[in-house]
């Protein structure tokens, strides 16, 4: 995709094009992770049209920083900029433009468990994008893949799979490609975690997120991506957990937690702490196992993520069970078990949200 931005860069005639052409270029290398660069370039484009503004590239400027803001793990203030850029895109009449900043912004509710904003976003989207717009049409098929298969839906979630695959090929997206792949290794490694944590292990969904895991860090490589890596090291982590390969899953989570939660993960501490407690446990460090265990119990928020609570006091029940502390093993039990009926209901209603968006008939 670079040579390609690259040509269309050179091919450029208009100072506008030229300058879209390099907000486009540095958008790419912000997905990769090169943020340095991409800053460089903002300040120039920002320079440039300081005195002479054009909407397309202030647009194009809003989602290049609504990107960094992203992949730097500053969510909330990423969906701030690509809601600005949506906003001046409709303003301007930039359908293309429009059509992307949808497409991400459905991307982003999604990951903030906002999902009717998803669907609404992700629905404005596929009706603005031209078919041959391929890179609205990869991320928009994208978000409903991942929002099925979260919903644990992989049959509804493959053909907006394979939709995404195809847009991004299209596109010669390396960098689309590669979240594929990072998308399904990462909803495979939940599922297997929680699996384990439910007492219904799932050892062939275990052995497939580990291929998975390890498809994307290869790519991923391959590309040369550096934003977020430290993320698919705690998915290997949690697969080697449910897999019952603790002291695995120790190195991993001693290796790359805290820059996880730096690249923001910092949602999850409770739950990743909770089970490297886990961890700790299985592997005969019963201190250590009790203060994760502590650490993840004070960090238990009413207003985490669903899915995340349900995680951290699953695994809280059974370190607690195994260290006989009766009652905060049984207080963690009930509370896991509400969680999980909270998250099981969310899963269904995600499915109809995404049903009635779509238009699909719901099973």
């Amino acid at each position: 995709m670079l040579a390609r931005l690259d040509a269309a860069l050179a091919s450029a005639v208009r100072p506008v094009d030229v300058a879209c052409a390099r907000a486009e270029r540095a958008g790419f290398l912000a997905r990769l992770g090169f943020f340095d660069e991409v800053n460089a370039e903002l300040a120039a484009l920002r320079s440039e049209f300081a005195l002479r503004p054009a909407a397309p590239v202030t647009v194009w400027i809003c989602v290049v920083e609504a990107w960094v803001e992203h992949y730097n793990g500053r969510v909330p203030a990423g969906r701030d900029k690509m809601l600005r850029a949506h906003a001046l895109s409709a303003a301007a009449g930039l359908r293309d433009l429009q059509a992307l900043s949808a497409a991400w912004l459905a991307h982003i509710c999604f990951t903030q468990d906002d999902m009717d904003a998803m669907a609404r976003h992700l629905a404005t989207a596929l009706q603005l994008a031209a078919p041959d717009h391929h890179a609205a049409q990869a991320r928009a098929s994208l978000v409903a893949a991942s929002a099925y298969h979260w919903a644990n839906r992989l049959d509804l979630a493959q053909p907006w799979y394979a939709r995404a695959r195809e847009h991004a090929m299209a596109e010669t997206d390396d960098a689309t490609l590669g979240v594929i792949t990072f998308t399904m290794a990462g909803h495979r490694s939940n599922h297997a975690l929680h699996a384990a944590i439910l007492g219904e292990s799932d050892t062939d969904e275990a052995r497939r997120a580990q291929a998975w895991v390890d498809a994307s860090c290869n790519f991923d490589q391959w590309v040369g991506t550096v934003s977020q890596n430290a993320y698919m090291q705690i998915f290997r982590a949690l697969v080697l957990s449910a897999q019952n390969e603790h002291a695995k899953a120790l190195l991993q989570y001693s290796a790359h937690l805290d820059e996880a939660w730096r690249q923001g993960l910092s949602h999850m501490r409770a739950a990743h702490l909770a089970d490297r407690a886990w961890c700790r446990f299985r592997t005969g460090d019963t201190a250590g196992a009790r203060a994760d265990a502590d650490g993840a119990a004070a960090l238990i928020d009413p207003g985490m993520y669903v899915e995340d609570l349900a995680v951290a006091c699953g695994r809280l029940a059974q370190v607690f069970a195994a260290l006989d502390d009766v009652a905060a093993a049984q207080h963690h039990r009930q509370l896991a078990s509400d969680h999980w009926t909270r998250q099981h209901a969310m899963q269904q209603s995600v499915i109809e949200t995404l049903n009635r968006a779509l238009e699909r008939p719901t099973p």
